[in-house]
C-alpha cells in the first residue's frame, strides 16, 4: 500500500464480508459492519443491482467467488480458535495486520476483560478510527499500535504499548503476508516469539507456491496476483507447506493445525447450495509457542 492511503485490499476483504452477510443464506461468517467500513466505490458496487447479482451467481461463486470462501473462512476459522483460546484463559488480543477488521466493534464488549491490540500500518489505522468513530466510542479495551512491517518489528512496537509480555496472548495474522516478502513473514513470527509468552497461540492464512496449482485454481491465483497489482499491493509471499514448517518449528512454534482449502472448505462450506468454497491456493496456520 502506499503512504497516506488506506489499504484498498483492506476495502475489497470488506465488501466481501459485507456481500456474503447481505445476500448468502447461512452465513459462514456475519459482519454486519463490514458494509459501513468499506469505501464508497464498493458501497456503489454492492447496491448496484447487477453487480450484486453477479457477485452471487453459481458460476461467479464456483471461480472468482473462491475469495469471498478465502475471505469468510479465514475470520470464522480464527475467531473459533480465539473463543476457545479465551475460554482456556486468554486476555490478550492481537490483530496483526487488522486492517478493516470489525471485532472491535462486534465483541469488544462482549469481552470487556479482554486487552485488543490492532497492529497496523498508521494510515489503514487512521482511516479506519475515522470510520470506527462513527458508531460511537471505541472500547476502553482496544489500543491501537502502528507498525510498517518492512522497518520495524511488531516486537518493538508492543513493547511501546500496554501489551503484558508475561501474559499468554492470541495473534491473528490474516490476509496480509500474501503481500510481504517470505523472510519478512518469517522475521515477524520470530519477533512475536520474542515478546509472547509460553503458550501463546498465532493464526495465519498464506499462499501455496501456485506452481503445486493447477486448473481454476492455477487460473484463480493468477487473477488473484494481477487483481492485486492493479491494486498497488502486489502478491509477494509464498511457501511449500513442509518448508513453512520446518521454519516456524526453528523459531520455536509447535504447528497445531496446517488446514488446506479443501480442509476449509469441508468445515465450514460443506454442501452449500451456492456452491461457495474455499480456495486451495491458501491454507490456515494455527501455531503455539513452545
Amino acid at each position: 500500500m502506499k503512504d497516506g492511503q488506506s489499504s484498498r485490499t483492506a476495502e475489497a476483504a470488506a465488501a466481501l464480508r459485507a456481500n456474503h452477510l447481505q445476500n448468502a443464506e447461512n452465513p459462514v461468517f456475519s459482519d454486519p459492519f463490514a458494509f459501513e467500513l468499506t469505501s464508497k466505490g464498493w458501497k456503489k458496487l454492492l447496491t448496484t443491482p447487477f453487480t450484486v447479482k453477479l457477485m452471487n451467481s453459481t458460476v461467479f461463486n464456483r471461480t472468482l467467488g473462491l475469495l469471498t470462501g478465502q475471505v469468510v473462512g479465514r475470520s470464522r476459522y480464527a475467531e473459533d480458535l480465539l473463543e476457545q483460546a479465551i475460554q482456556r484463559g486468554t486476555q490478550q488480543y492481537v490483530l496483526v495486520g487488522a486492517g478493516l477488521d470489525s471485532f472491535t466493534l462486534r465483541q469488544a464488549q462482549q469481552y470487556p476483560n479482554l486487552r485488543i491490540f490492532e497492529v497496523d500500518h498508521p494510515d489503514t489505522q487512521a482511516a479506519k478510527q475515522q470510520k470506527l468513530k462513527e458508531f460511537g466510542e471505541i472500547p476502553t479495551n482496544v489500543e491501537f499500535v502502528s507498525i510498517d512491517f518492512e522497518k520495524e518489528s511488531i516486537a518493538d512496537a508492543l513493547a511501546r504499548s500496554g501489551f503484558q509480555q508475561e501474559q499468554a496472548a492470541f495473534f491473528s495474522w490474516l490476509g496480509t503476508t500474501h503481500y510481504l516478502e517470505p523472510q519478512t513473514t518469517l522475521h515477524t513470527l520470530s519477533s512475536i516469539a520474542q515478546i509472547a509468552s509460553e503458550g501463546s497461540e498465532v493464526v495465519l492464512d498464506y499462499s501455496i507456491d501456485y506452481r503445486e496449482l493447477d486448473g481454476v485454481e492455477r487460473f484463480g491465483s493468477l487473477f488473484v496476483s494481477q487483481f492485486t497489482r492493479f491494486l498497488k499491493e502486489p502478491l509477494k509471499g509464498q511457501f511449500r507447506p513442509k518448508d513453512l514448517h520446518q521454519a516456524v518449528n526453528e523459531i520455536g512454534y509447535q504447528v497445531i493445525e496446517d488446514l488446506s482449502g479443501d480442509g476449509l472448505s469441508q468445515r465450514y462450506f460443506h454442501q452449500r447450495p451456492d456452491h461457495i468454497r474455499h480456495t486451495i491456493a491458501t491454507h490456515m496456520l494455527h501455531l503455539c509457542l513452545k
